[in-house]
């Protein structure tokens, strides 16, 4: 776009792993507006405008919005903007999904009961919201294991976690409801044994197209933490074929007609079943991997299509290698932290941070708040990606109050 063409973008969320997609969209002429309520959030420093607003005071966003002349999109950095973009679009008769279907994304019971209809790619499940209903459902689904998650979060693996036995309902379900947004029930479905993936999606006009697919590495029972995501997966053609067309029909039975979804399964020796969806790119640096991966920008796609513009580049065109590995210490008092030079200027690396400062508290790893920080691998292939991160795994260290130091966790070494 020239200036004569650019265009206003509202981005819901300006935290510090958004600001290298606010820093992309800027690049690509689209003049940013970020909303985010912590006034002290990165991104609002690097858009044209920042607004220090809730997400949810939609008159105060409202009024800001009219102030700069309007906006042409609206588009949500993570899971806590989905509902309020669909909103604020209706208001300002922008394109988006509907306020139903960002209801549906964001409602890991409201998917459950649209995806129960698709069949072959739903699980066992039932919607509690006391402990004494959560023993009954696990007795109506016959046998453990079982998750419990919330059904409305904000998302990075809050309140998820696996049960055994009986025994362990009770702090499944306090820590369910812990993450869970007010008045949220709680969702127990049967645990799926496989591998497990997530997918980036691009819809346009009702049309769905895969960019790429992921395989995870999950932290240890039972929480249910990503700790590495690696591209591509390790995935048969014919596989990929039936996870596509599971893709489409997850999208279309929530209702989504455009943007990006982050759709996450478990591919199982009788096909992939389905975790849930985002109806928003993949969170922290996903967007910037799946760039690298497909060859297909899927932030600036979603910026566009969020104006009303059809996507330049809507199916991919490679298929390269990346590792998004987090990086996970033992839980203590931080004293400080080391990235040699090597590490950071290394050409494969895309980014790598550490999320704590000095004087913070590391707890044992439940939710992605307890993950320490990131790196980003690119290379050619998955193999080459993997190999980068396991080798930066062997360089960062943190150092602990008494002096200690520790290496990340190293899934090589599992």
């Amino acid at each position: 776009m020239n200036d004569n063409e650019k265009k206003k973008l509202l981005i819901l969320g300006g935290n510090q792993y958004n600001v290298s997609g606010i820093q992309e969209a800027r690049k690509a002429d689209f003049f940013t507006i970020v909303a985010d309520r912590n006034p002290q959030a990165p991104g609002l420093a690097e858009a044209d405008i920042g607004l220090p607003i809730d997400l949810f005071d939609y008159e105060k966003l409202l009024k800001a919005i009219d102030g700069y002349g309007g906006v042409d999109g609206i588009i949500s950095m993570a899971e806590a903007g989905v509902r309020p973009a669909a909103y604020l679009s209706k208001r300002l008769g922008l394109p988006s999904i509907s306020q139903e279907a960002a209801a549906n994304a964001t409602s890991k019971a409201a998917m459950r009961h649209k995806w129960r209809k698709i069949g072959k790619y739903s699980v066992e499940y039932d919607v509690v919201n006391t402990e004494e209903q959560a023993l009954q459902a696990i007795n109506q689904l016959g046998r453990f294991p079982v998750i419990f998650k919330p059904d409305r979060s904000f998302g990075g693996a809050r309140g998820v976690s696996l049960v055994d036995n009986k025994n362990q309902v009770h702090k499944a379900f306090l820590f369910a409801k812990s993450g869970a947004l007010p008045n949220s029930n709680i969702v127990i479905e049967r645990f799926v044994t496989g591998t497990e993936h997530s997918a980036e999606v691009l819809t346009w006009k009702g049309q769905s197209t895969v960019l790429c697919i992921g395989q995870k590495v999950k932290s240890p029972l039972p929480y249910r933490v990503d700790v590495s995501v690696q591209y591509p997966a390790q995935l048969a053609v014919q596989h990929e074929k039936v996870i596509s067309d599971m893709c489409y029909e997850a999208i279309k039975a929530l209702g989504l007609n455009q943007g990006i979804a982050h759709i996450e399964f478990v591919n199982t020796q009788n096909g992939p079943v389905l975790l849930e969806l985002g109806a928003r790119c993949g969170g922290g640096h996903t967007p910037q991997i799946a760039h690298h991966v497909s060859g297909v920008n899927e932030f600036i796609e979603a910026c566009r299509m969020s104006c009303g513009i059809q996507p330049l580049q809507p199916k991919p065109t490679s298929k390269k290698g990346a590792d998004y590995r987090f990086l996970i210490f033992p839980p203590g008092k931080i004293a400080g932290f080391s990235i040699p030079d090597r590490v950071q200027q290394h050409k494969n690396i895309l980014d790598i941070g550490i999320t704590l400062k000095t004087g913070d508290i590391l707890k044992s790893l439940c939710t992605t708040s307890e993950r320490a920080g990131y790196v980003v691998s690119i290379a050619g292939n998955r193999k080459e990606a993997s190999e980068i991160a396991d080798w930066t795994c062997k360089q960062v260290s943190i150092t602990y109050d008494d002096g200690s130091i520790s290496l990340p966790y190293n899934i090589s070494n599992k």
